[in-house]
């Protein structure tokens, strides 16, 4: 098993460059045929002759800016792969919105990369709507990369956050290929807070660890008393063990419910310090 094709969308937000340095790494550890997808609109075409449409206007002017950043940033795409020796690359044109084309073009794709909307860019709203769509829709697994720190590597040594779901189990066997070149894999699980003393058993994890042993993985298991904000738990766990990945499963509970109480979903897309590799 391992990742034959990466979908990376293409942006041009402030990270954008560092985030291709990054999948270009990953393309070339898996030797991958990397695909940029670079969504835009283009600019009305008018008629010179039709004197009645308008020649300028304040939409045809941004829409104009949007191709050009858009040409730009496929030819900064094209240029890296190429200095890099990257096996195979391309780039997919799409004009639908976003969460849109990563869907439809991820399901050909062995793994869709995306990066963590900053707060403090402009169409941050729009970016954190595609990310929840693409994590909570997409039919392949979702690595996002984060809007601050460097990451030279990815998955030398990263956590697999295990609650006994669904989602979580295949977050681990998607995220096999990463877990197979790690260094040390932390399996970790941690059980709610409870009024009476909690016994901690790392048995639980057992199946789990064997599992990944037998595909090769060197792990670790963990289990660990938690307050109910696992996601903070999990983050400030990552930080103790200077983890560069976090492998977890997607929206646990209803997407509904994660945003009206929080979950460990929601906190990790809006405060990863890792990348983090999701599925659901």
């Amino acid at each position: 098993m391992t990742y034959r094709t990466l979908l990376l969308q293409l942006d041009d937000d402030a990270r954008a460059d560092e985030r291709l340095e990054q999948v270009v790494r990953l393309a070339r550890t898996f030797e991958s045929h990397l695909i940029g997808l670079s969504c835009r609109r283009p600019a009305p075409n008018y008629d010179a002759d039709a004197a009645d449409l308008p020649r300028f206007d304040v939409l045809t002017a941004e829409l104009e800016q949007a191709q050009q950043l858009a040409l730009a940033r496929e030819a900064r795409f094209l240029k890296r792969c190429e200095a890099l020796d990257v096996r195979a690359y391309k780039i997919v044109c799409s004009q639908e919105d976003p969460d849109r084309a990563l869907l439809r073009h991820g399901r050909a794709s062995d793994l869709v990369i995306l990066g963590q909307p900053d707060s403090s860019e402009p169409g941050h709203l729009q970016r954190s709507e595609t990310l929840s769509q693409v994590v909570q829709r997409n039919a392949r697994p979702t690595l996002v990369l984060p809007c601050a720190g460097h990451f030279d590597r990815i998955g030398d040594a990263p956590i697999v956050a295990w609650d006994d779901s669904r989602e979580a189990a295949r977050a681990a066997a998607d995220a096999l290929p990463l877990l197979q070149r790690a260094r040390i894999v932390h399996l970790v699980r941690f059980s709610p807070v409870a009024d009476a003393p909690v016994t901690l058993d790392s048995s639980t994890l057992l199946p789990v660890a064997e599992w990944l042993q037998w595909h090769g993985v060197k792990v670790q298991a963990h289990e660990f008393v938690a307050p109910a904000d696992v996601g903070n738990a999990l983050l400030s766990y990552a930080e103790d063990t200077a983890a560069d990945m976090i492998v977890m499963g997607a929206w646990g509970q209803s997407r509904w419910a994660e945003r009206l109480f929080g979950g460990a979903t929601k906190t990790l897309l809006e405060s990863m310090t890792v990348p983090v590799f999701m599925s659901h």
